[in-house]
């Protein structure tokens, strides 16, 4: 098999594996998501890849992170809400502001229904999608990080590998290009908040032993 196909199959697998793994951390409430996130995810990869698909010039092969992330998404989506029932969601400013242009932007594809415009509204709401969750980790309080650092990690190695994907293939796809750049970026910027979040609970940690050592 050529490096193309052999990096499709690994990017498919670890979106798919940091799914169940992401599920089965929200079920035992060992992660606090913003569900603002995903379900402006939802929105987002289901129009970018009915937008893809429709465009003339598309790759089955190239958008196997975009066909795994919808599945991911949802599965995730659907735990949360499960997990959350008879609780009142509750969405903050931003949060709502996100969700706006979200459904703004599906509401200008709607009714142009034009392929480019699809693809480049979408992956601008896959990119405010990250918002909720980059705010949430922002404001950092003490106590466990509200993402898994291991799941967004494994997310940001399966969009590098979708990069490979559309670098190695033998037709350039700069279009579909922009969605695992845009994962990776987004991935990183969370792993690093949460590294972040994981330091200033080390620092607090610390001195609280410091003082400890000295009143002793």
């Amino acid at each position: 098999m050529t490096v193309t196909i052999w990096a499709a199959i690994v990017s498919a697998v670890l979106d798919a594996g940091v799914g169940a793994i992401y599920c089965a951390k929200l079920i035992r409430k060992k992660a606090r998501p913003r569900i603002a996130t995903w379900l402006i995810f939802e929105i987002g990869v289901g129009m970018s890849l009915i937008a893809y698909f429709s465009s003339h010039d598309h790759s089955a092969l190239k958008a196997v992170l975009n066909v795994t992330d919808a599945l991911v998404v949802t599965l995730i989506l659907a735990a949360l809400l499960i997990e959350g029932r008879g609780r009142r969601i509750v969405f903050t400013a931003n949060e709502k502001l996100c969700l706006l242009i979200s459904c703004v932007t599906l509401a200008v594809w709607g009714l142009t229904k034009t392929a480019w415009i699809g693809l480049a509204g979408f992956q601008l709401v896959m990119a405010v999608a990250y918002i909720p969750t980059i705010e949430s980790l922002w404001h950092w309080r003490p106590g466990p990080a509200p993402e898994p650092v291991e799941t967004w990690g494994i997310n940001a190695i399966a969009a590098l590998m979708g990069i490979v994907v559309d670098v190695t293939g033998s037709r350039r796809d700069y279009l579909e290009m922009i969605y695992p750049l845009r994962a990776f970026l987004f991935c990183v910027i969370v792993v690093v908040l949460i590294q972040r979040w994981k330091r200033k609970n080390d620092l607090i940690r610390s001195s609280s032993d410091r003082s400890l050592g000295t009143a002793v």
